[in-house]
């Protein structure tokens, strides 16, 4: 019976999230097609003259609505390319899109094919025969066959990507274990481009296929092992819980928790792997507050060290003095809401509060992959334990 696809390989990257969602448009199987300069015919479709030359299967999920938050993905789509390198992304060049390391490839599509996000087989788009249809094409692009046949490709997406002989696939689908090849996330830059009349563009064999350029990236997909966990990829990786869990929203699940004897947010955010700040979001009753008036010669810093706060946990309970001097004093009077829940506040038992589902020592399912966040990026202030001073 056919199942819903691994929650943890639903297509969303929030890392990357909206701007960089890109959407596929389907096309129609392929029909002859007619060469204009000769007017005669085609035996076979000329935009598959180079797929015997494919050496790269791309898997890309298109989503409902691609500037939202929260895409929802609705199909994948698989794409064979004929791809070369053209070049290694430096740490003095790289950009909003490309780390250190990654690779930038060009090439052409050779066919495309569209597989529900359903699946019981998370890599089932790499079985090696698909219902293949034409490669997208831009519609406003000049081409010489019915405007019916067209379809528009929209980038940067994200997806992942099997660099290497496509012959080593499977009739079932599965990743291959051969040599001399990769699998790894990939960044769709460009499909094809126009720069006007007369300009030539990245189109240059719009008979080969639509031309793309792509980036590899090596290494910001994981493919899970037995045993591994958040815990040991956190520290394997240099990053942290937090991190993979922001990378990777179905990590993001909850689960629900009674509250025993000495609980606290300090306590809970340790045993479950994340944050107070995280636990407070996801249980609104944590966010109550009390009110505190101050007095004379008071300020932010000084109600903060006196309250066992951090500054940023009050400045987040009161917006409005976002903005004030941390060492300026406050108006005499000045009514500040401090939080009921501090870091080692007893919790009452038997409370019914939301944690991650996914526990830093829970085992993760071994053969699917996750992305892992960009090389140069380091742990931010809220994914840090509150300290409470």
């Amino acid at each position: 019976m056919e199942q819903l696809i691994s929650p943890l390989n639903q297509g969303l990257n929030p890392v990357r999230a909206a701007g960089q969602w890109g959407q596929l448009v389907g096309l129609p199987a392929a029909s002859p097609a007619t060469d204009s300069r000769v007017a005669q015919p085609l035996a076979a479709p000329l935009w598959l003259a180079l797929q015997p030359y494919a050496n790269a299967r791309l898997c890309l999920f298109e989503v409902d609505r691609p500037e939202s938050r929260n895409p929802i993905p609705i199909r994948r789509h698989v794409i064979d390319c004929f791809l070369e390198q053209a070049g290694i992304v430096g740490g003095y060049n790289d950009t909003a899109l490309t780390d250190p390391g990654d690779v930038l490839l060009q090439g052409y599509l050779c066919r495309a094919a569209i597989l529900p996000v359903s699946t019981s087989n998370t890599f089932d788009w790499l079985a090696a025969e698909l219902d293949w249809a034409t490669p997208g094409f831009r519609d406003e692009a000049p081409l010489p066959w019915d405007p019916a046949l067209l379809g528009t490709v929209q980038a940067p997406c994200q997806g992942v990507m099997w660099l290497g002989d496509l012959a080593q696939l499977r009739s079932d689908g599965g990743l291959p274990s051969g040599g001399r090849a990769q699998f790894a996330g990939c960044l769709v830059q460009h499909f094809g481009a126009d720069y006007g009349p007369g300009g030539i563009g990245l189109l240059v064999q719009p008979l080969l296929g639509e031309a793309i350029q792509l980036v590899l990236r090596p290494h910001s997909v994981l493919v899970l092992r037995d045993g591994d966990t958040l815990n040991l990829i956190a520290e394997r990786y240099g990053t942290t819980v937090a991190t993979l869990r922001r990378s990777n929203p179905q990590l993001e699940s909850t689960q629900t928790i009674t509250a025993v004897e000495g609980d606290s947010l300090a306590v809970l955010a340790g045993r479950h792997g994340t944050t107070e700040a995280k636990l407070r979001s996801l249980n609104p009753v944590l966010q109550q507050s009390e009110p505190y008036d101050t007095s004379e010669g008071e300020t932010l810093s000084s109600v903060a060290s006196e309250q066992n706060l951090t500054l940023s946990l009050l400045r987040e309970f009161n917006p409005e003095l976002s903005s004030w001097p941390s060492e300026e004093p406050l108006p005499i009077g000045t009514t500040l809401l401090l939080p009921v829940y501090r870091s080692t506040t007893p919790i009452p038992t038997g409370l019914q509060l939301l944690v991650p589902g996914y526990l830093p020592s829970t085992q993760l399912p071994a053969g699917e992959w996750i992305y892992l966040p960009a090389r140069r990026s380091a742990a931010v202030l809220d994914e840090l334990p509150e300290q409470g001073f």
